[in-house]
């Protein structure tokens, strides 16, 4: 199994509010893990960002063709558990899985 790392690319395939739920089914492109607190450069807008420090848990920043939580486009924060990795070595199978169902 693929890991989350990034850089690599990823699937959105869950979210938990109507906001997230459009960017499934989209790929993505890992930027960081961000965890609750801390402050990095978001990479889209050029803006110092910070999960809020009472967040219960980390949250990837994913890039590409999809929405933040206040409709920014370029980018959004996903859980772990609502990102599926891809890799060049799983796209045609999982291409054929898809087309199954």
């Amino acid at each position: 199994m693929f890991q989350l790392k990034p850089g690599s690319l990823a699937m959105v395939i869950g979210a938990r509010t109507a906001a997230g739920r459009r960017n499934i089914g989209k790929s993505v492109e890992l930027f960081a893990l961000c965890q609750p607190g801390v402050q990095f450069v978001n990479p889209v807008n050029g803006i110092m960002t910070q999960l809020p420090a009472t967040a219960d848990r980390a949250l990837w920043l994913v890039t590409g063709d999809v929405y933040a939580f206040d409709n920014q486009l370029g980018f959004a924060f996903v859980r772990p558990e609502h990102l599926m990795p891809l890799s060049p070595d799983s796209a045609p199978h999982m291409l054929d899985e898809l087309m199954l169902n």
